[in-house]
């Protein structure tokens, strides 16, 4: 099991309000340490966002005569050793969509 995902659920806390939401995205194992008691004191809402069918949808795109320009939407990208950078580039109104790349092992 990788820890980079249980980095970034520890460092997303940092930046949610009581009642805040945490929305993590595909898969994300946090193991057998996670202490869930600051998420249930804070009353944090975790929202699961997964995958769908990637081809069909990369073959839909492809199909369209006048392409959707999806990366004018990307208002950033931060390596994981820059994530709390990241989450405070989020908060701003003008962010639309800001990613985390995260190595490959």
């Amino acid at each position: 099991m990788t820890v980079l995902p249980f980095v970034v659920i520890l460092l997303s806390r940092r930046f949610l309000r009581p009642l805040g939401t945490l929305i993590l995205k595909s898969t994300c194992a946090a193991g057998t340490n996670f202490h869930t008691a600051p998420f249930v004191i804070d009353e944090f809402r975790v929202v699961g966002s997964r995958c769908g069918p990637f081809p069909a949808a990369l073959d839909l795109l492809g199909e369209i005569d006048d392409p959707i320009n999806i990366t004018k939407y990307i208002s950033g990208r931060y390596s994981i050793e820059q994530a709390e950078a990241a989450f405070n580039a989020a908060r701003s109104r003008s962010s639309l969509k800001v990613l985390i790349e995260m190595p490959m092992e």
